[in-house]
C-alpha cells in the first residue's frame, strides 16, 4: 500500500503533492503568471480531477483485495473533502448517488464468502464512480466505501496481518477495529463513539493515515494476535505494584556534565523480593495484567521476573517496568532505556524504547534513536496494545499518533514526581479511543533531605471508559510499597498497603445489643430472590446496606462519601448500595455486593437483621429496599473504591449533628482540604428518620438512660 518510489507520479494520479506551481498557469484575475523552475523530479504534479477519478476507476476494476479498493476511494474523499462536506449534506444529491450505488449493492454478498472482489463486482464499482451533472464521483465514491466496510470488514484483519509488520505511510490505510465494551465493563462510556467524529477519510473498520506517520515509525505488529485475544475482558484485573519508598533506594550514577546513568536499585536482591511479594499480592486479588514502574529493576531482574508468566495462576500480562542499559549502533555505544513485558505462553518479550529523556528528577543519560518507533500489538478482537514510558505520554506528538492509531491499551511504567501532567493525554486517549490505562510510578517520596516540604506524587493513574472524569488519580496514605488495583468491570479502584496479605483479624464472639434485637423485631423478614418479580415494577430494583454499629452512645450507621464526578448524587452522604443484577438473591444479596464493591466490606462480618419499606426514587429510577445489618466491628478486606467513594464515614443515630468520625481503613484524600462538607441525601435522611421512630420509645438501647429522658419530656 506504501509506494516506495519516491521519484514517480503520485500513485494511480490521484495522490497530490504540494509543488512549486505549474509554470504559465493564470491566476484567477487572467494575467499571466511568470515562467517558474520545474518542480523536482520526486515531487508529483496533481493531476486534475477528471483524469484522477479515470485512473482509480482503472485500479478498482483491477484489484480484487477489498481493502486497498477502499483505500482508492477514501483517499479520492480526503482530497475532495470540501466538495464532499458541502455535497453530502444535498438530500437529493444523496438520493442520486444512493440510486447509483444500489445496482452494486445487490451485486455483493451480504455475508461474502470469499475474502476478494469478483470481476463482476469490481467493475461495477468502477462504473458506479462515472460522474454526471449534478453528481459529484466523489459523492458515490463516499457511499461506495461505507459499503465496502460493511460488506468486507471481516476481510480486512487478514489483509493487515499479511503485511505485518506494518508500517503505514501517509495515505495508506490503518485498522479501527476495536473491542464491544459492553462485553468488558458495566459502565457506560463517558467518552463519545466514534460515530460522532464526522471523518471523511474513515469508515467504521479503515482510517486513512495522516502526517503523524511521517514523526514516528508507526508498525502495526500483528504477530501476537491470537495470544493477546482476550487481554481484557470483564474479569480483567489490572495492577500496578510499587516497591519503593524513596529515591535513597536508587543508584544515580552522575559524569562530570550532570548527566545520570544507569539508574538502577541499590538492592537487587531486596528489591527482587519486595516485588515478587508486590507480584503475588496483585495476583491474589484477581490481577491478570501486572504493572511495574520505570527503572525499578534491572535487566538481568526483569528476565528473572518473566517466571511469574509461566507459573500457574499468575497474569497474563507482567510489564516489568523498565530499565537501563548499553548496546552498540552502527559502531557507537548507544544508551536506552527499555519497558519489557512478558505474555503468558511467548517466550519473546515485548520491548519499547523510549525516546523523551527525563530532565527531573535526574538528566537522564540516554541517546534515543533518531525516528523513534511506536509499535501498535494488534489482537485479534480489536486491542491496540502500546507500551510507552513516562515523559514518551507526554509529548503532544506522540499522544495524538497514538489516538489517531486507535490505541485502546496502553501500559506506561514511570517515576516522575507528579502524575498530574499525565491527565490531560491519558484523558485524550481514553476519549478519543475509548481506551483503558494505567500508569506505575515510583518511588513514593521524591522529597530530597534538604527539601522543606514533603514531595509525594500520587502512586498510579488509571484511565477508563466509565469514568466520570475518564482518569483517576491512586494516592496512599504513606509511602510504603503497595499494589493500585482497577478491576475493569466495576471502574472499581482499590490501594493494597503492604501488609495487604496479612491475616485478617478473627471476630471472635460477639454479643447482639438490645437494640438490634428489637430492629430484627419490627423489620420485615428478608424475602428469597425467587420472591422478586422487578418486570413488574417500573423503576428497578435497588439495596442499600444500613449497616449499624453499636456505641457507648447508642447505634451508629455506617454512611459513604459519594465521589464528586459521579452523575447522581455526587459529594452526598449515602448508605452503600446500587442496582440489583441477575446473579442477586434478593435485596440482602444486591446490598452486600455493592458494599464490597464500594468500600471493600468482608461480608462475613456482616449480620443480616432485616428489611424496610422499598422507597421510590424517580429521579434515578429506582425501587430501593434498605437493608438493616449490624456488625460488633466491621472488616475491610480493602480500601474503598476512590471511583465511588470519597472516604468512609459514621453517623449517631441520636443526635442531631452531622459530625463524622472517620472509619479506621479511611486513609483521607488530601485535595479534599478546604472544600465544604457533605450533605446527607434524602433518601438516606429518610431512612435514618425511620430508624430512629422505630427505636424511640426504646431509650434504654441508645446507651444513655438520661438521654432517653430527655426525648421523652419533650
Amino acid at each position: 500500500m506504501k509506494d516506495p518510489d519516491c521519484g514517480a507520479e503520485a500513485k494511480d494520479g490521484c495522490g497530490p503533492a504540494i509543488g512549486h506551481g505549474d509554470p504559465g498557469r493564470d491566476d484567477v484575475s487572467g494575467a499571466p503568471q511568470a515562467s517558474m523552475t520545474e518542480c523536482s523530479p520526486c515531487v508529483a504534479r496533481p493531476s486534475p480531477l477528471p483524469q484522477r477519478v479515470a485512473s482509480i476507476q482503472a485500479a478498482i476494476a483491477a484489484e480484487r483485495e477489498p481493502l486497498v479498493t477502499l483505500t482508492h476511494l477514501l483517499q479520492l474523499c480526503r482530497d475532495e473533502h470540501p466538495v464532499l462536506q458541502e455535497r453530502m449534506q444535498d438530500a437529493g444529491c444523496r438520493a442520486k448517488a444512493e440510486e447509483l450505488t444500489a445496482g452494486v449493492r445487490a451485486l455483493l454478498p451480504a455475508a461474502p464468502t470469499e475474502p476478494g472482489l469478483g470481476a463482476l463486482v469490481a467493475a461495477a464499482l468502477a462504473a458506479a464512480l462515472t460522474a454526471d451533472d449534478g453528481l459529484p464521483a466523489v459523492v458515490v465514491a463516499r457511499l461506495l466505501a461505507e459499503l465496502l466496510d460493511e460488506r468486507y470488514c471481516q476481510s480486512f484483519r487478514e489483509s493487515f496481518r499479511r503485511r505485518s509488520p506494518y508500517q503505514p505511510g501517509v495515505g495508506d490505510p490503518i485498522p479501527l477495529d476495536g473491542p464491544d465494551l459492553r462485553q468488558v465493563t458495566a459502565m457506560p462510556a463517558t467518552s463519545p463513539p466514534w460515530r460522532l467524529a464526522n471523518r471523511l477519510d474513515e469508515t467504521r473498520h479503515v482510517r486513512l493515515a495522516g502526517e503523524w506517520v511521517t514523526q514516528f515509525q508507526v508498525i502495526f505488529d500483528y504477530s501476537l494476535a491470537r495470544e493477546l485475544t482476550g487481554i481484557i475482558n470483564r474479569d480483567t484485573v489490572v495492577a500496578t505494584c510499587h516497591p519503593n519508598r524513596t529515591l535513597a533506594e536508587f543508584d544515580f550514577p552522575t559524569d562530570s556534565f550532570g548527566r545520570t546513568f544507569p539508574v538502577r536499585p541499590k538492592d537487587e536482591d531486596k528489591q527482587h523480593q519486595e516485588i515478587d511479594r508486590l507480584i503475588g499480592t496483585a495476583v491474589a486479588n484477581g490481577a491478570s495484567i501486572v504493572v511495574l514502574p520505570e527503572l525499578c529493576v534491572t535487566e538481568a531482574l526483569a528476565a528473572r521476573l518473566q517466571g511469574w508468566t509461566c507459573r500457574t495462576g499468575g497474569p497474563t500480562m507482567l510489564v516489568a517496568g523498565s530499565y537501563h542499559h548499553e548496546d552498540e549502533h552502527d559502531g557507537s555505544p548507544r544508551r536506552r532505556n527499555t519497558a519489557v513485558a512478558y505474555l503468558r505462553g511467548v517466550a519473546s518479550p515485548l520491548t519499547q524504547d523510549k525516546h523523551s529523556p527525563a530532565d527531573r528528577p535526574v538528566n537522564e543519560d540516554i541517546r534515543p534513536q533518531g525516528w523513534p518507533e511506536l509499535r501498535i500489538h494488534v489482537s485479534d478482537d480489536g486491542w491496540h496494545l502500546v507500551l510507552a514510558i513516562c515523559r514518551d505520554l507526554l509529548n503532544p506528538h506522540a499522544v495524538h499518533a497514538l489516538a489517531e492509531a486507535g490505541c485502546n491499551l496502553l501500559l506506561v511504567p514511570a517515576m516522575s514526581e507528579t502524575l498530574v501532567a499525565f491527565g490531560g493525554p491519558a484523558a485524550n486517549l481514553v476519549g478519543s479511543s475509548q481506551a483503558f490505562l494505567a500508569v506505575a510510578n515510583n518511588p513514593a517520596d521524591f522529597s530530597a533531605p534538604t527539601d522543606p516540604t514533603v514531595r509525594r506524587p500520587a502512586r498510579a493513574l488509571f484511565g477508563h471508559p466509565g469514568f466520570g472524569q475518564l482518569t483517576r488519580l491512586v494516592q496512599s496514605a504513606n509511602p510504603d510499597p503497595g499494589v493500585g488495583l482497577l478491576r475493569v468491570h466495576t471502574g472499581q479502584l482499590q490501594w493494597l498497603d503492604s501488609d495487604a496479605d496479612a491475616s485478617r483479624p478473627s471476630l471472635g464472639a460477639s454479643v447482639r445489643p438490645p437494640w438490634a434485637d428489637t430492629l430484627a423485631r419490627l423489620t420485615g423478614p428478608v424475602p428469597p430472590g425467587s420472591d422478586r418479580q422487578p418486570t413488574q415494577v417500573t423503576l428497578r430494583a435497588a439495596a442499600v446496606l444500613v449497616l449499624l454499629t453499636d456505641s457507648p452512645h447508642g447505634p451508629s450507621a455506617l454512611l459513604t462519601e459519594r465521589a464528586p464526578d459521579l452523575t447522581n448524587y455526587p459529594r452526598q452522604l449515602a448508605f452503600p448500595g446500587g442496582g440489583a443484577e441477575a446473579s442477586d438473591h434478593g435485596p440482602a444479596a444486591t446490598a452486600l455486593r455493592e458494599a464490597r464493591e464500594e468500600t471493600a466490606l468482608d461480608p462475613g462480618s456482616v449480620h443480616i437483621l432485616g428489611t424496610l419499606p422499598a422507597i421510590a426514587l424517580p429521579e434515578s429510577g429506582f425501587l430501593l429496599t434498605p437493608v438493616v445489618a449490624w456488625s460488633a466491628g466491621p472488616v475491610f478486606t480493602g480500601t474503598p473504591n476512590i471511583a465511588e467513594v470519597s472516604r468512609i464515614t459514621t453517623v449517631q443515630l441520636f443526635t442531631r449533628s452531622t459530625e463524622r468520625r472517620p472509619d479506621p481503613t479511611d486513609e483521607g484524600d488530601p485535595s479534599s482540604a478546604g472544600q465544604q462538607p457533605a450533605e446527607l441525601g434524602s433518601a438516606s435522611a429518610a431512612i435514618l428518620d425511620v430508624l430512629r421512630g422505630m427505636l424511640w420509645e426504646h431509650p434504654e438501647y441508645t446507651g444513655s438512660a438520661e438521654t432517653g429522658q430527655n426525648r421523652r419530656g419533650r
